[in-house]
């Protein structure tokens, strides 16, 4: 029984010293496959959204998905049917991607994220938003599986922060 504890407890040991290395120092996408594939993704995305093309955007994601956004009432979209029809949604309005770049994107094994700056035209408004796309390697090909989308409100938003630290 003594054996069992201490085992279980240098394994759980282990895989907290791992976890936190993955979070603390993720690995950069080392195969270029994996970067062009991840940036083909972005292209696709946009393409899609812009060329009205929502069955497009939608096969960019799992079944499962989730799409997290302010501008649907519950804040989730979940699956890809409703990740589908929220997007024909503003495909109908005319909303438009201006464009998309990319900050960072960062993969470990089969999981990656892609975090990005957009610039919009929606019903004749410019915004701009991020995203932060979650990412997993199914089959061969990258999926997303968890999309949060944010727009910043200009009057409530920090306008600035401090780097060094207050005393």
């Amino acid at each position: 029984m003594k054996t069992l504890k201490l085992y279980l407890l240098l394994a759980l040991v282990a895989c907290t010293a791992r976890a936190q290395q993955q979070v603390l120092a993720p690995a950069s996408c080392k195969v270029d496959a994996d970067n062009a594939a991840l940036q083909q993704i972005v292209v696709d995305w946009k393409d899609g959204y812009n060329g009205g093309d929502a069955a497009k955007v939608a096969a960019l994601y799992t079944d499962d998905a989730y799409y997290l956004t302010q501008h649907y009432f519950t804040g989730v979209v979940h699956g890809k049917a409703a990740i589908k029809a929220y997007v024909q949604r503003g495909v109908d309005a005319k909303y438009h991607i201006d464009g998309i770049q990319v900050i960072t994107m960062e993969c470990s094994g089969d999981s990656a994220y892609v975090i990005t700056r957009y610039d919009s035209t929606n019903a004749g408004q410019q915004a701009f938003g991020v995203n932060l796309v979650v990412l997993r390697r199914i089959g061969g090909h990258w999926l997303i599986v968890a999309h949060e989308s944010a727009v910043p409100d200009p009057v409530a938003a920090v306008q600035r922060l401090d780097t060094a630290p207050k005393h």
